[in-house]
């Protein structure tokens, strides 16, 4: 399940992995009750625990249905917060197995659940997702911390809130609508069977779509100033085939973008990109 992007893309810190960690779990629960259209509260935060680690903290339980999970950095660089839904008695450590080992199958037992893409020092984010009941685990990809928890009660029929921006992937492409710059509230949906995200990189001045696509399939260091801005990146988190979240991306520059997946197939394999899941987007 790691973002391959070649050296250089990997250095953006939005590759989901998992270093071996303690999890810091909140005593109390989420608050609200999700089954109706009103979100239950999911509060996440993100401290550093030492070099290149982190704690999270979350509540233990939550109640299944329409969730709003909002994350605040606490720490001194980025930080993120994946939800991977677990089936059995899995482990933080089995999960670390899998996406550890890169290109390799992703098990049945593991789910993308969603969450919230990167955040900024000192920054909070949100996005609301609908989970269902079962054992989870959010996890920092960015500092390696984790913390997991339950969501509890019945699955619930509620219905994702509506946005004017949406993110669509599938095998393998994606399509947009309504994107623009500044903060937007957009649905991100995967309508294909296998694991998605979308990462949304600007293009470099005067870059193309063809040195963009070069670059991230390329597993070698480039020789010149990349095709692309890494500072200006935003991205979702990971989603099972079949669901959606409303995740807040922020625009910070108006231009092309390149829309990526790095995740691979079930069976494993090489990254989506790789099979031509990158798309020139045009943000207003």
């Amino acid at each position: 399940m790691n973002h391959r992007t070649g050296a250089a893309l990997a250095a953006l810190g939005l590759a989901l992995a998992l270093p071996a960690c303690g999890s810091d779990d909140e005593e109390s629960s989420g608050g609200g009750s999700s089954g109706g259209s009103t979100p239950a509260a999911f509060e996440v935060t993100v401290t550093e625990a030492g070099k290149d680690r982190s704690t999270v903290k979350a509540p233990k339980t939550v109640e299944a249905g329409l969730v709003e999970v909002s994350v605040q950095n606490n720490g001194k660089g980025p930080h993120d917060a994946q939800i991977i839904g677990v089936d059995g008695d899995r482990t933080a450590e089995d999960v670390k197995k899998v996406i550890d080992t890169e290109g390799g199958p992703l098990p049945a037992w593991l789910h993308g659940g969603g969450g919230v893409g990167t955040v900024a020092p000192g920054q909070s984010a949100s996005a609301t997702d609908l989970l269902e009941p079962g054992r989870y685990f959010v996890i920092d990809t960015d500092g390696g911390g984790s913390a997991e928890f339950e969501v509890t009660g019945e699955a619930s029929d509620a219905q994702l809130p509506s946005t004017d921006a949406t993110i669509t992937a599938n095998e393998y492409g994606f399509e947009t609508t309504g994107l623009k710059t500044g903060k937007n509230e957009v649905t991100f949906e995967n309508a294909g069977k296998e694991l998605h995200h979308a990462l949304a990189v600007p293009y470099a001045k005067g870059a193309t779509l063809a040195q963009v696509r070069k670059f991230a399939t390329s597993d070698e260091e480039p020789s010149g100033p990349p095709p692309v801005d890494f500072e200006n990146a935003v991205g979702t988190t990971v989603l099972d085939g079949g669901r959606s979240q409303v995740t807040e991306l922020e625009f910070k520059k108006k231009g092309k973008y390149a829309l990526v997946c790095f995740i691979q197939d079930r069976k494993g394999g090489p990254p989506h990109v790789a099979k031509g899941m990158i798309a020139e987007v045009e943000v207003q």
